[in-house]
């Protein structure tokens, strides 16, 4: 028999059903400066009806055990290995650590019981290759490392050490291009990097020395561009780029054909944000002062609407799910700006229009607000219509919230720490209809915990870090049937930690 932890309390309960602290009546909207949130047509998942509670449809993945395992002690003794990078490419796990024989390389596994093992020492013996940006591409893992021959440069492997290689020596000799932003749109991998002919421009590949190549020069000559940011929106490329001749900052978009066009260009203030939703890509500008605007367009030029001013804390955090993105707004500016004095930092959303920019829920009514303007909120999306999140809503500290964008429907999924202190979920990450996450409870510390949305199916593993000492689990990812993440036993040591993690019909019986 499995003994399962961290069964919430019946408080939790009527959190999932009507939120402890200051309930909105069934029925009742609050207007946002005069605006009235959208109204369902459909009753919200998690209400009571005549017929009792609606259902949450099951995943069909399940977490099979109560525990995790440690994969492997990569570095035996007081040093820890310190995992890192975590990404899953064909079925097996990815990531970078440290033993003492080779320096920080990459590593590979495929899980308990089965190899884990460096991949290639890029740069042989006690020297670091340092890989970084782990990016999938196909069956290609791309990373950025240093062999102590060639600099930093754009490397990729299949998972062989034959297999790892350099893609291009685009700077040749130590100093290396140092290439960054790795991101991959429709098959293309681009990158921005400085080959000491042209500065730091874009560049792309297909994964061959041959198919490398500049993409676009935005400050021709040995001048570098300067890029904010690469983002992947529908089948496009979408950058900020920072022109330091004009001092303006532009939106660009980078098409199937290689097109280059501008989107939009600030000539003061800078981007803040950036988020695909659909057809549509959102941002946030700060023109200079503590304030905000929040903007959509679509990737043809000339299409950007403004939505809305944001006093205080800019919208923050821009999450998209479906066609709207969802995103905390209404705290304390960095500068001191109050905010929204009625609500504070709180849930809201927007679908592109000026409308339907509106507040989701006053989940701590008053000024305080759900959301510190100094913690991630850690937005995540599971099935592309849950919003999960941490939220306080003055009563029960600082807990895990899930909204279907509607005000009914946004509520506490459980109190884990009950009180006002709250369990602090951090490192959310959603797979297959499940949320992972690290959580803090009273004798326990911070452990790994997971959900299917409900309090009857939240639990925490078995402590990593016995007793109050905390493993602090980050890095969430799945390969195959385990759920990996880096976390740290009782005697300080971080390594790889798994959990097996398969289709129900697989993981046999359960107890609670």
């Amino acid at each position: 028999m499995k003994s399962w932890r961290g069964v919430p309390m019946l408080v939790s309960v009527l959190s999932g059903l009507v939120v402890a602290c200051g309930p909105v009546p069934q029925g009742e909207v609050e207007a946002v400066d005069g605006v009235a949130p959208v109204r369902e047509s459909e009753t919200a998942v998690g209400t009571v009806t005549a017929e009792g509670l609606v259902p949450l449809p099951g995943p069909g993945w399940d977490v099979c055990e109560d525990s995790a395992q440690r994969v492997r002690d990569i570095n035996p003794g007081p040093a820890s290995s310190s995992p890192d990078e975590l990404v899953a490419a064909n079925g097996r796990l990815f990531f970078v650590a440290t033993d003492p024989e080779h320096g920080r390389e990459l590593w590979m596994s495929q899980g308990p019981g089965r190899p884990t093992s460096l991949v290639k020492d890029v740069n042989p013996g006690l020297g670091h290759s340092v890989p970084r940006a782990l990016t999938v591409m196909g069956r290609w893992v791309f990373f950025v490392a240093d062999d102590g021959a060639h600099g930093v440069e754009l490397w990729r492997t299949d998972g062989t050490a034959r297999g790892t290689e350099l893609v291009k020596d685009v700077r040749p000799g130590v100093a290396g291009s140092l290439p960054d932003k790795l991101t991959v749109v429709d098959g293309t991998l681009y990158f921005t990097a400085n080959d000491g002919a042209h500065g730091r421009e874009l560049w792309r590949t297909d994964g061959t020395e041959w198919g490398t190549e500049l993409a676009y020069e935005f400050a021709p000559g040995p001048g570098s561009a300067q890029f904010d940011r690469l983002l992947t929106w529908e089948q496009d490329l979408t950058l900020v780029v920072y022109n330091g001749t004009t001092r303006a900052t532009t939106l660009w978009n980078v098409d199937t054909r290689g097109q280059v066009g501008a989107l939009f260009t600030l000539n003061d203030g800078v981007f803040l944000e950036l988020e695909p939703a659909g057809r549509q890509l959102f941002f946030t500008v700060n023109p200079g002062t503590d304030e905000s605007d929040l903007w959509v367009t679509r990737n043809t030029p000339d299409t950007a609407t403004w939505l809305r001013h944001f006093v205080g804390q800019e919208p923050k955090s821009l999450t998209a799910m479906g066609d709207a993105v969802y995103f905390a707004a209404g705290g304390e500016g960095y500068w001191g700006d109050l905010g929204d004095p009625r609500h504070g930092s709180e849930l809201w959303t927007s679908d592109g229009t000026v409308w339907g920019t509106r507040l989701v829920r006053d989940i701590n009514p008053g000024a305080e607000g759900a959301f510190s303007p100094y913690l991630d909120p850690g937005f995540v999306v599971v099935d592309d219509r849950t919003l999960y999140f941490a939220a306080d809503d003055g009563c029960l500290g600082r807990e895990l919230w899930r909204s279907d964008g509607t005000l009914l429907g946004t509520w506490m999924v459980a109190d884990l720490e009950p009180g006002k202190s709250g369990s602090d979920p951090q490192d959310l990450t959603a797979d297959t209809g499940w949320l992972f996450f690290s959580a803090t409870t009273s004798g326990h510390g911070s452990e790994p915990w997971f959900s299917g949305g409900r309090f009857w199916n939240t639990h925490s593993l078995a402590d990593i870090a016995p007793g109050s000492a905390s493993s602090n689990p980050k890095g969430f990812v799945r390969a195959d049937w385990n759920v990996f993440f880096a976390a740290t036993d009782g005697a300080g040591d971080q390594e790889l930690w798994s959990v097996s993690f398969r289709p129900v019909r697989s993981c046999g019986a359960r107890a609670f």
